[in-house]
């Protein structure tokens, strides 16, 4: 990808930033600039204060010392409206619209002075916009109506709108198809030569190196360094990365950042053979399965595969697709409307949750921190979720403290859980450490199955290294899973197969030789396995 030339006037400094919360300093004397017409990455683990510098900057609360410039002037932000009026954007990973409003009354909404804006000249200003950044967006179609990546335009189209120079991009591409990030990847080049200056959030190495003009490494809380693109490569930005562990860490650490960053996929290939041992058991079989989401739409549409012990069956699609719904089905969280649900050698009529626990199927949701633990509880009780009834733990319904938090502490050494205590509380925790709780309390009881919706979305190399190992190594010891994810790099390392979800329908199922980016990417735009045509269309015409 073409990369504009450096420029050199500062759009954004920050000097000495510190930010302290109880316990923890997110933010340790941070130096950092942003060049004009620059894409500027910022790159370190989950817990390494990239989300707490862009809240700062974005105006959400304030620093404790040090000093913020903007465009040469110091600022003291106290609320975002500040952040905006000195041309700051910043664009969510989790998209924040109405969806039954249009493009446009987004656009506008908290806006000073909405009530006297003509609609009219808005829809003008915001195909000027698009026109000029190649964002395409309709100014009068409803949020509902837009894909994923459409509605991302929708967010850019929105901060440019306000006015702002310098935008935060946090994690973009999380969400798209391969197509839709490549069209995104030329809109950031096209802004940053219309002097637009980026602050880009994200983990996957490949866009690091792709688009950066700098890099700004940071590790708990300090910055590690700040490099030209030319001058680093993904390994010298992973060992950065981990700079500030104990050298015992560094050994355990960089054994899972090489297999992540510099694995061949002849390698991968290799380690399949070597470790897979396929089992014909059939362990779910799912056909013809329809399910309605929560407001009573379709949301699975005769939805039909077969999972086999032993196998990671993959799972790509853009989300919304049915995902969730899906993994409901099959957790027992939700009830099909049609179709037959077979575990193992039982054919299931709308199983509960804790029948399907007891029948031993795990379940990593999309959605850690809102479904996949109880914030409030420690660390140590989170692990118990599944199991409160042990023995072990519990004897006449009273809770045996000692053993619940020795066992805590155990699993916390085992997946290599970073936290004072198993006493800390789970909500405090940082993204990757909070998906090894949910990982460690899931796989350490028998499993016949794990549903794994998305389980390194948003974690760092390291994270993602080690919870992909784990769930690999129980697969080669005969568990099935199911493996949810919008990563197409993630799933062509690990997936035995690969189905690909489109409106609540599976397109097409591929062996793992036949895969690739681009056609899983065509597949889930709704095309057939074969590309010869649109999935919708082929319905509408049966």
């Amino acid at each position: 990808m073409e990369t504009p030339l450096k420029p050199l006037q500062l759009s954004l400094e920050l000097r000495g930033i510190t930010k302290k919360f109880p316990g923890i300093v997110a933010n340790d004397s941070v130096d950092f600039d942003l060049r004009e017409g620059e894409i500027h990455t910022i790159l370190g683990e989950n817990g390494a204060g990239k989300s707490t510098l862009m809240s700062m900057i974005a105006g959400l609360f304030p620093a404790d010392e040090g000093e913020m410039r903007v465009f040469g002037e110091k600022v003291n932000f106290t609320n975002p409206r500040q952040a905006i009026e000195k041309s700051i954007g910043m664009v969510f990973q989790h998209f924040m619209l109405v969806k039954n409003h249009t493009v446009a009354e987004n656009i506008i909404l908290g806006q000073p002075g909405v009530v006297r804006l003509n609609l009219k000249e808005v829809h003008l200003q915001i195909r000027e916009i698009s026109e000029r950044y190649d964002l395409f967006v309709d100014p009068e179609k409803k949020i509902q109506e837009l894909s994923v990546g459409e509605q991302q335009r929708v967010e850019i189209v929105k901060v440019l709108f306000r006015g702002a120079r310098i935008l935060i991009l946090d994690e973009p591409t999380a969400v798209l198809t391969p197509q839709e990030s490549e069209a995104l990847y030329e809109i950031m080049q096209r802004m940053t030569k219309e002097k637009q200056s980026i602050i880009f959030i994200t983990h996957k190495m490949k866009e690091v190196m792709a688009l950066s003009h700098r890099i700004t490494v940071l590790s708990r809380g300090k910055v590690m360094a700040t490099l030209q693109r030319e001058e680093t490569n993904p390994q010298k930005l992973a060992d950065l990365m981990i700079g500030n562990l104990e050298a015992q860490d560094i050994v355990k650490v960089s054994q899972f950042l090489r297999k992540t960053v510099v694995q061949e996929s002849s390698e991968v290939d290799s380690e399949r053979q070597k470790k897979q041992q396929k089992s014909v058991n059939l362990t779910a079989a799912l056909k013809n399965i329809h399910a309605v989401n929560d407001l009573g739409h379709p949301a699975l549409k005769g939805i039909s595969f077969e999972i086999r012990a032993g196998e990671i069956f993959g799972m790509a699609g853009v989300s919304g697709n049915g995902q969730p719904e899906l993994t409901d089905v099959m957790s027992g969280l939700r009830t099909s409307t049609q179709g037959t649900y077979q575990f193992e050698e039982t054919v299931l009529k709308n199983p509960t949750v804790n029948e399907m626990i007891e029948r031993g199927i795990g379940y990593i949701p999309e959605d850690r921190k809102k479904y996949g633990v109880s914030s409030g509880m420690s660390i140590a009780y989170n692990f118990l979720l599944r199991d409160f009834r042990n023995p072990e733990f519990c004897s006449h319904k009273l809770l045996k403290q000692a053993n619940i938090f020795d066992y805590g502490q155990k699993k916390m050494e085992e997946f290599d859980i970073r936290a004072p205590s198993a006493k800390s509380q789970v909500g405090l925790l940082s993204g990757g450490n909070m998906q090894k709780v949910i990982l460690a309390r899931e796989i350490s009881r028998p499993l016949s199955l794990l549903l794994a919706s998305q389980p390194t979305r948003g974690l760092d190399i390291h994270a993602t290294s080690f919870i992909r190992e784990q769930i690999c190594r129980a697969r080669d010891k005969g568990l099935a899973v199911l493996w949810i994810s919008e990563d197409l790099d993630e799933l062509l390392m690990v997936a035995d197969r690969i189905a690909v979800i489109f409106d609540g329908r599976i397109v097409g199922i591929i062996s793992h030789e036949e895969a690739s980016v681009s056609l899983i990417g065509q597949m889930m735009t709704g095309m057939s396995s074969d590309g010869s045509e649109n999935l919708m269309e082929k319905n509408e015409n049966a």
